[in-house]
């Protein structure tokens, strides 16, 4: 998931290096650079959110064995 991402980030870092001069290029770095961000906090959000429900599940699992025991 965060490959594409790195991928990205490269590209856009060697147009920079590149001390690119070109007006529609600078601003095609800008918006990728903006939606890089953009994708990178949803990346951020959604494995919050995986994590909240992995612990979730965690404690169903623990009372669900806890259950089982009294058998």
């Amino acid at each position: 998931m965060f490959l594409p991402l790195l991928f990205l980030s490269l590209v856009l870092s060697a147009f920079v290096f590149a001390g690119c001069s070109d007006k529609q290029a600078e601003a095609e770095i800008a918006r990728l650079t903006q939606e890089n961000a953009t994708l990178q906090n949803s990346a951020d959000s959604l494995q919050h959110t995986l994590d909240s429900l992995n612990r979730y599940a965690d404690s169903v699992k623990k009372s669900l064995e806890k259950l089982d025991m009294g058998r």
